[in-house]
């Protein structure tokens, strides 16, 4: 299978939905899936969309698992895209960061987690952009970033 980063959404009545990642790098392979607000979902492809040049200073993410119950953050990242330019021709980098939830009653170390990174272009990341925004609205099956060598 090619490198790249394939999404999928399922969405549910309340304005959310669980957003199915799975990604192909370098001979890495991963899936993870974690809950996102459609509308969080909408505008983070809007921003990506958008930004040209992406900041070198501080990367586009959205990242996504288990809330700490104080509201400072995630506690578990079970789903994480960071973009960010790569070097001076154009290049964009997409880390992604997959990992299965850690219940409770789960050990920690019976986490599994991938870290790859693809890298791609502008003009593959616009598309990728509108196909994430259809996906979260229901006017897509699933946006894919493919990678370039």
């Amino acid at each position: 299978m090619p490198d790249a980063l394939h999404l999928q959404f399922r969405p549910d009545i309340d304005g959310t939905g669980e957003l199915f990642a799975q990604v192909h790098s370098n001979g890495y392979a991963g899936y993870g899936s974690a809950w996102f607000a459609v509308s969080v979902l909408v505008d983070f492809a809007k921003r990506l969309g958008t930004a040209f040049p992406l900041p070198a200073d501080s990367p586009l993410g959205l990242q996504g698992g288990f809330w700490s119950q104080s509201g400072d953050g995630l506690e578990q990242e079970h789903v994480g895209l960071t973009f960010y330019p790569v070097g001076a021709v154009g290049r964009v980098g997409c880390r992604v960061v997959l990992s299965t939830p850690v219940h409770v009653t789960d050990r920690q170390e019976s986490q599994s987690s991938l870290a790859v990174e693809l890298l791609t272009t502008y003009e593959m990341l616009g598309t990728f952009a509108q196909s994430l925004e259809q996906l979260a609205t229901g006017g897509a099956d699933k946006a894919v970033l493919e990678a370039t060598s």
